[in-house]
């Protein structure tokens, strides 16, 4: 008997030994992904090409790499990336501060990094920045369904003011219009 190995048989064996490192790996990474918030950092000025790839991540219709970019342009918006200290993008932040208020354009977290704070974080930080930029308050619109965030939001002290109707397309829905109103130390 020929105990030669096929080279079908080594093929197949690598398509299953892909499959279960693959499964592995994201159970590994989601496991391992409870970073300490000390070991993360914010980077300010992202290219349009990496705060895109995030956004394609987060968001079920993302903006295209030359908005990003067009909007990159303009001096009263911002876009922040957090990363890990790997350099591994976790989330998002994209806003426009016009004084005296600054309204949320996007807020993300990649699909294996929520629910650990990472958006509470970046709040916490956008909050901060506010402040020292003397904005009064932070206001943002979000789809009615996302319960999640608006109970962020809610925690965060965010309060709503009004609501738009049929303002998202994709999923299809009304927007709660959500303000926080920013105190500063005397």
């Amino acid at each position: 008997m020929n105990k030669e190995i096929k080279p079908i048989f080594i093929v197949n064996l690598l398509v299953v030994y892909k499959i279960i490192f693959k499964n592995i790996a994201e159970i590994v990474m989601i496991a391992q992904s409870d970073y300490p918030l000390r070991d993360l950092r914010i980077s300010l000025y992202p290219s349009a090409k990496e705060i895109m790839g995030m956004d394609f991540l987060c968001f079920i219709s993302p903006w295209n790499e030359k908005d990003y970019r067009e909007m990159q342009n303009q001096p009263s918006f911002n876009n922040w990336l957090l990363k890990n200290t790997d350099d591994c993008a976790l989330g998002m932040l994209a806003f426009q501060s016009i004084p005296p208020e600054l309204e949320i354009l996007r807020l993300g977290v990649h699909p294996n990094w929520r629910k650990q704070g990472l958006a509470e974080f970046l709040l916490t930080h956008l909050e901060i920045y506010a402040k020292t930029e003397k904005i009064a308050a932070i206001w943002l619109e979000v789809h009615e369904d996302n319960k999640s965030a608006i109970s962020l939001y809610r925690k965060l002290n965010y309060k709503e003011i009004g609501s738009r109707n049929n303002y998202f397309w994709n999923p299809p829905g009304d927007a709660l219009l959500l303000k926080k109103i920013l105190k500063h130390d005397a």
